[in-house]
Parts: C-alpha cells; sequence; structure tokens
C-alpha cells in the first residue's frame, strides 16, 4: 500500500515537471518573432532606400512620361511589399494580445501583487508587441510616403502634358521672306510643268486623252447606273416612312455611300490606266496626278458618309440622332 502510494506520487512529480511553463513558451515563442521582426525590418529598410532612388529619379530635369509611368509602377510594388511586410505580423499580434487577455490586467494598488512569472511574462508580450507595432508603423509610413509620391508623378505628367501642348515654337523661319519665295518658286515650277504637259496633251494626244476619259466615264456610269438598278430599293431613303429602322437607315447610309464612292474610284482609277495605256502621261506629272485624286477620292467618300450619317434633308432617317 506505502509503495502504491509513493509510485503515485513520483508520476505526479514527473508528470508536473514535464509541463513547460507559461514563461518558457512565451520565451520560445519570442524567440520565432525576434527573426521575424529582424527580417521584416531589414525587408523595409530595402524597400526604404528603393524609395528613396526613386524619389531621386523624380528630380531629374530630362524625365519624360514613359520615364514617369515607370517609376509610378516601381512605386506601386515597393506599397504592396510594404503592405505584405505590415501584415506577416498579423498572427502573431493576434496570439499576443490573446495571451496578454487571459494574463490579465496587473493587480491594482493595494491588491496582493500576481507571481513574478507572469509579470515578466506580461512585460515580454508587451515588449514584443511595442517592436512589432514599431516595424508595422514603418511600413505604414513608407506606404503613405508612396502615396504622396504617386500623387507627384500624377500632378508631373500633367505638367509635362500641359508643356507639350502650350509649347511655343519659332515660326520667324517658317514666315520669313524666303519661306514665301521657296514656295513661290516651286508653285511657279508646278504651274509650267502642268501648262507644259497639258499643251504638248491637247497638241499631240488629244485623241487618246478623249478616248481614256470616255471610256473611265463609261466604266464609271455602268457601276453607278447598275448599282441603282440593283440596289435603288436600299440606295435611297424613303421619305414616306416616318419611322425607320435602325437597320434600314444603316443600310441606306451604307449602300448610298458605298456606290458613288466605287464609281468614283472606277473613274479615277480607269483614268490614270488609259492615260498611261496611251502613253498620256509623264513621270513627274502621273505622280502629281496620282496624289490629287487619290486625295479628291477620299474627300468625295468622307463627304458622302457624313450626308449619309446626317441626312440634313430628311431627319428621320439619321443614324446620329
Amino acid at each position: 500500500m506505502i509503495f502504491r502510494l509513493l509510485r503515485l506520487i513520483l508520476i505526479a512529480i514527473v508528470a508536473v515537471a514535464a509541463q513547460p511553463s507559461p514563461g518558457a513558451m512565451a520565451q520560445a515563442i519570442g524567440q520565432g518573432s525576434t527573426q521575424l521582426i529582424a527580417d521584416q525590418t531589414k525587408a523595409i529598410q530595402d524597400l526604404t532606400a528603393k524609395t528613396d532612388g526613386l524619389e531621386k529619379k523624380l528630380s531629374a530635369p530630362d524625365q519624360d512620361d514613359a520615364g514617369l509611368v515607370d517609376i509610378r509602377l516601381q512605386l506601386e510594388d515597393i506599397s504592396r511589399a510594404a503592405l505584405n511586410s505590415a501584415l506577416a505580423f498579423r498572427s502573431r499580434l493576434n496570439d499576443i494580445n490573446a495571451r496578454i487577455q487571459v494574463l490579465g490586467p496587473p493587480p491594482a494598488q493595494g491588491q496582493p501583487p500576481e507571481p513574478a512569472i507572469v509579470a515578466n511574462e506580461r512585460a515580454a508580450l508587451t515588449a514584443e508587441k511595442a517592436e512589432i507595432n514599431a516595424v508595422v508603423a514603418g511600413a505604414q509610413n513608407l506606404s503613405i510616403r508612396i502615396s504622396g509620391l504617386v500623387d507627384r508623378i500624377a500632378t508631373l505628367r500633367s505638367q509635362l502634358f500641359r508643356s507639350v501642348l502650350t509649347k511655343r515654337y519659332e515660326l520667324s523661319d517658317a514666315l520669313s521672306p524666303q519661306a514665301f519665295s521657296d514656295a513661290h518658286d516651286q508653285f511657279t515650277g508646278l504651274y509650267k510643268a502642268v501648262a507644259s504637259w497639258l499643251t504638248f496633251a491637247l497638241k499631240f494626244k488629244f485623241q487618246a486623252m478623249l478616248a481614256a476619259t470616255l471610256m473611265a466615264l463609261a466604266l464609271a456610269a455602268v457601276l453607278l447606273i447598275g448599282g441603282r438598278r440593283l440596289f435603288g430599293r436600299i440606295f435611297e431613303a424613303d421619305a414616306s416612312v416616318e419611322e425607320p429602322s435602325y437597320l434600314s437607315r444603316l443600310s441606306v447610309a451604307f449602300w448610298s455611300t458605298l456606290l458613288p464612292t466605287v464609281a468614283l474610284g472606277a473613274f479615277l482609277a480607269s483614268t490614270v490606266f488609259f492615260f498611261n495605256y496611251y502613253n498620256v502621261l509623264r513621270g513627274d506629272i502621273g505622280e502629281f496626278l496620282n496624289a490629287l485624286l487619290s486625295v479628291v477620292a477620299v474627300a468625295f467618300c468622307v463627304n458622302r458618309l457624313t450626308n449619309a450619317a446626317l441626312e440634313p434633308r430628311l431627319p428621320n432617317w439619321r443614324l446620329i440622332p
């Protein structure tokens, strides 16, 4: 009986001795947190150094818009990294707050003192929490600083854009007498070239010019008249329809723009082709005529499209209300 009692007492002593004390547990956890604090402090310092370098770049006088955009993207990456550093302490702060709540507040004045191990653990947790809060505050300050730099970049980009729009250029050379003299010489040369070619063509290539022009007109007439006969119903707007559907308005606008433009393009292209076929055009006149006819075709197409979309004669057929 006595031996059994002694054995139970021995087992109880061993079990109590095997349990770690709260102070030892807090110390072990605190050592892991110390490494985390050191790592995140180093990370915040590196991010701050990068931010300092980018801030110096903002003061460079030759900074362009692309460079400002690149700096902003780098600052946004740094801000996200700083936020991640602050979030790394969330779990540990929750553990510290929970442990401090378990320990309870220190005894008030006049009450019996608490055990030293509890007071030491509370002090260690409070000190650790203060260190973590200092690192988190550094990350928050860095994020606020980056937000200010991003706003500064937006202001710099706006100023750069306005400076480009309102930049003054020296126009004295463009409006100088020499410029007017050169322009007069160019127009005179163009007039002489066209006049000499036209005189030659009318004297020696009149029949070829007439034949080429008539064939081009015939081709354009076939396209235009044939197109009107084939697509007459969808080519012209019906004034009797008060509320046409959008598809009908779109169809009329499309065909009324396409067919005349194709007919004009066929006429101009065939004119150039037949003029070249009958050797009516010279090299320099051919280049000028090609450019002129291209401008005429584009202007005609834009005019037809504008009239078809706005339809000043029939407001109910407008594509744009």
